[in-house]
């Protein structure tokens, strides 16, 4: 076990596997050349340099469409929103645009995502890779992907880590992220 920051404690696996997401992933896009990720004609975030070209202060939080947790991909390039209906453990991730109004499709047939969570009677000593599955793909590219968790059921609480997503023709790893709180508070 070991202690947070917050005064936590957490299971030393659970640190080692966050620490080792952390720093193979780091907090910057995989230095990837910029390719076209969704098919003609599908919507697609503007890119971070132009999120950055208009005048406002980025200190500033965004609402989840869907009343989920709202995660921050790279500098603003996107949100994913995650729901989790506690009932039956289904849970959703909603990728929306750098403002998190529109959704956004992108090139994946599944989203995975390491969750560790810590309940009566479950627990994962160390994260669990869970796969989201794409819904209503259109040429290869989705903007919503599910998956049903039976551990899940009635969760208040856990942590995740998304292994990647490639939004506007970047990939980012490792995005990690709190539920129900999302990450909005580490990106200021």
């Amino acid at each position: 076990m070991v202690r947070v920051a917050d005064g936590r404690w957490l299971k030393s696996g659970v640190v080692i596997g966050a620490c080792a997401l952390t720093s193979l992933a780091g907090c910057e896009p995989a230095a990837t050349p910029p390719t076209k990720t969704s098919p003609e004609g599908a919507s697609q975030p503007k890119s971070a340099d132009a999120h950055d070209d208009h005048d406002h202060d980025h200190d500033h939080d965004h609402d989840a469409p869907h009343g989920g947790a709202l995660v921050v991909v790279g500098d603003e390039a996107a949100h994913v929103e995650f729901v989790l209906d506690k009932e039956t453990g289904k849970l959703t991730a909603y990728v929306l645009d750098d403002h998190a109004h529109e959704a956004v499709a992108v090139k994946h047939a599944e989203l995975k995502i390491a969750v560790t969570i810590e309940k009566e009677g479950v627990e994962f000593p160390e994260a669990k890779e869970v796969t989201l599955t794409a819904v209503d793909a259109k040429d290869g590219a989705a903007s919503e992907f599910v998956a049903t968790i039976e551990e899940l059921k009635g969760a208040e609480h856990f942590e995740a880590a998304l292994d990647s997503i490639s939004v506007g023709g970047k990939e980012y790893k490792g995005v990690t992220f709190k539920f129900p709180e999302g990450n909005e508070e580490h990106h200021h």
